[in-house]
């Protein structure tokens, strides 16, 4: 059966308006008005023909189908619209000027953040597909987890004919037919400039992925609502293609169709209103009843549970004695998993990219059926396979994190950010919580050698704003990073993971610098209240201490340190008076350790800071920063990647080593020793420095002496 197919291109007119229904006539008046509302919109002017081909099949759907509420936007049960085109938002502000969920003074359209209709943030063409699949997921990990007494509300999406073109889309688009989101829609109408034979291919391919593909006349009521009534009871995504027809509705300029009063048409007695706010009602009934409405009040409020840290460090160190290595990876990994035994909001997506999640997975339709029935019966999240569809999978979580109540997580391979930079950067720029592992972090993953030479990755994410960049060197590090994490608010969180185990780092020496102390006891962040910062303010970092009962790879903070890792840096060995500052993140703090070792046997006082997130340390006091990387001696940087941004850490007169260019394909060993990355290449770089730096001592040879002038002094 096609996909595609075209309409009638000679329609029959519409009926005339006194033999429809009292229904039929009100949304064709509303639809007239929301016409004169587009006419009148300066913004739609340049992409009218497409406004007004989706102007009825999305009045329809205000009027008869869509869970509003213009007294309360924001309920959670509410139907989730999403416009993510700046083209297509005038006819979402039309929509909101007739239901009176913004007032007939506001000509311009409200951005992202200012109204709580406004779901999602403009981007690059696909995003708004993908974020609204993940809205859809959200959905359905909320109502197996409380039912749908609570949770039943849909995902409505107006696109544009260039969003099915893109991968990203594609990606969502597949995924969501793989995890049957059956209460996803998706409604597109082709440009004036689009190729007829392009957009039914694109329609082929959302066929393919598994969705309810139907073609209607964007003119015809009948048919519209048809098409929506359908969409709600299928049991696959659906796409809705809203086809122009080549006699086209008049535009406003003719003569006036008979009106109803203007209370019935817009604001508090608008259908949509008075259906939202008896569906709010009813709703809010049933909440008050539920057994699990302080836990379903709690998860919508993005408040942890209490005594969080604790049952999740319990669960960790009982994962952590069974591992046969302690890499940061395989840690974060074991956090992860007890993380989502103490947190059932958890979502995690995981790519097959990603090491110890994804792999053991068999990507299919039906793996996705058994991963619905296992979850249904352990009551516990599992990661949501979506194989290598990691952009896609990308921009899932950002639609997971807009819907609330779900907290999203994504593990994928470090390599592929390239990939997922677009939707981590949508992310970072709506400020939403989405938290990232990225494993195999490295030169080379094995003896074979890797081919994708990451050099520029770490400096291009710590440019981002609002985006910290985690980077942990043991298993203690990667607690307190995680708890960090956890706690950030201003954006996404990305946690770099290596799968090599390093050196544990020296026990505590006796000495410590006498500096001030860090920041005293943890705000209260956000977060905890379930509120989001506003625009252009900084949401302090909570500071979560470190185990304090030292187990087998997580040793208790001694005095020889100073400061933790949930700080962004910390002095992991050393005191103030210091020769050397050896500063390092990841696998390359083992590097400096033995580095330090080296420099201590030529007499050299050497300290060593372990800095695992710029954006964390670069809110600490100047004090504290002072303290960890030293106002005096040499500053050195040692990292496997590019040199960018380290200057603001290393100073003027500091060392960095580290790579600048594409390495080879070899064993990490090789690779290392290839670009000058260990410990006796450092030590040689810092005696070399110091040497430089310090006068050589000349010889001293007498003054001479003047001979005595023959004829005396002058002056005599």
């Amino acid at each position: 059966m096609p996909a595609f197919t075209a309409p009638d291109p000679s329609p029959r007119p519409p009926a005339p308006q006194d033999s429809l229904n009292p229904q039929d006539a009100l949304t064709l008046r509303l639809d007239r008005a929301a016409r004169e509302n587009l006419a009148q919109n300066p913004q739609g002017n340049a992409h009218l023909p497409e406004l007004a081909t989706l102007c009825l099949p999305v009045t329809a759907l205000w009027c008869r189908v869509l869970r509003h509420d213009p007294t309360a936007p924001d309920w959670p049960d509410r139907d989730r619209f999403v416009v993510p085109s700046l083209a297509l938002q005038p006819l979402l502000h039309a929509m909101l000027r007739l239901t009176g969920a913004i007032g007939p003074g506001m000509d311009a359209m409200p951005e992202f953040g200012a109204h709580p209709a406004v779901e999602v943030a403009p981007g690059p063409a696909g995003q708004g597909v993908a974020a609204a699949a993940g809205m859809a997921l959200a959905e359905q990990i909320l109502a197996r987890r409380h039912g749908r007494s609570l949770v039943n509300h849909r995902v409505w999406v107006m696109a544009r004919d260039t969003d099915l073109l893109t991968g990203v889309a594609l990606e969502a688009a597949q995924l969501a037919g793989r995890f049957g989101l059956n209460r996803l829609t998706v409604l597109v109408s082709p440009g004036s400039q689009t190729d007829t034979a392009e957009f039914s291919d694109s329609l082929d391919r959302f066929s393919a992925s598994g969705w309810s593909v139907r073609s209607v006349n964007a003119h015809n009521l009948n048919a519209v609502s048809a098409a929506l009534n359908a969409a709600t009871r299928a049991r696959k995504p659906t796409l809705i293609a809203c086809m122009p027809t080549r006699t086209a509705p008049a535009m406003p300029g003719s003569a006036p169709p008979a009106t109803v009063a203007e209370e019935e048409q817009v604001g508090p007695w608008s259908p949509t209103a008075r259906r939202g706010a008896s569906l709010r009602r009813s709703w809010l009934r049933r909440l008050a009843r539920h057994r699990g409405r302080d836990t379903f009040e709690r998860e919508v409020a993005a408040i942890p549970p209490p005594l969080l840290t604790e049952d999740w460090l319990r669960l960790w160190r009982q994962a952590l004695h069974t591992l046969p290595a302690k890499s940061s990876q395989q840690a974060a990994l074991a956090g992860l998993h007890a993380l989502e035994a103490v947190r059932p909001e958890l979502g995690v997506l995981a790519a097959s990219s990603g090491s110890g999640t994804g792999r053991a997975h068999r990507h299919t339709a039906q793996n996705a059926t058994q991963h619905a029935a296992h979850n249904a019966a352990r009551n516990t999240p599992a990661p949501w396979p979506c194989g290598l569809q990691e952009h896609g999978m990308a921009g899932m979580l950002n639609g997971m994190a807009l819907h609330g109540g779900v907290l999203p997580c994504g593990v994928a391979g470090m390599i592929t950010i390239d990939r997922m930079r677009s939707a981590l950067r949508m992310a970072a720029l709506m400020r939403r919580k989405v938290l990232y592992l990225l494993t195999d972090d490295g030169l080379a993953l094995s003896d074979g050698g890797a081919g994708w030479q990451p050099v520029e990755q770490l400096a291009s994410l710590r440019a981002m704003p609002h985006l910290a960049v985690f980077r942990p060197a043991f298993a203690e590090e990667t607690f307190a990073c995680w708890q960090a994490a956890l706690d950030w608010v201003e954006g996404p969180a990305v946690l770099v993971l290596c799968p090599h185990e390093e050196p544990r780092p020296p026990a505590p020496q006796p000495s410590t610098p006498q500096v001030p102390a860090p920041h005293g006891p943890p705000p209260q962040t956000p977060s905890a209240a379930g509120q989001t910062p506003p625009r252009g303010e900084s949401a302090p970092l909570a500071q979560p201490e470190l185990p304090t009962e030292p187990g087998p790879t997580m040793r208790a903070a001694g005095p020889g340190r100073f400061g933790t890792a949930a700080h962004g840096g910390y002095l992991l060995c050393g005191d103030g008076t210091r020769d050397v500052t050896l500063m390092a993140t990841g696998p390359e703090v083992g590097i400096a350790l033995h580095a330090r070792t080296l420099l201590a046997a030529r007499g050299l006082r050497v300290a060593v800071a372990s800095i695992p997130c710029w954006e964390a340390f670069s809110r600490q006091t100047p004090a504290y920063r002072m303290a960890v990387l030293g106002d005096t001696g040499l500053r050195v940087g040692i990292e496997a990647a590019n040199s960018f941004g380290w200057e603001r850490w290393l100073g003027q007169n500091g060392i960095f080593i580290g790579m600048d260019d594409f390495g080879i394909s070899a064993p990490a060993n090789a690779v290392y020793e290839r670009f000058g990355i260990t410990a006796e290449a450092v030590c040689a770089k810092v005696l070399e420095r110091l040497a430089l730096s310090t006068p050589a001592e000349e010889p001293q040879t007498p003054t001479p002496t003047l001979p005595r002038s023959k004829t005396g002094p002058r002056n005599k």
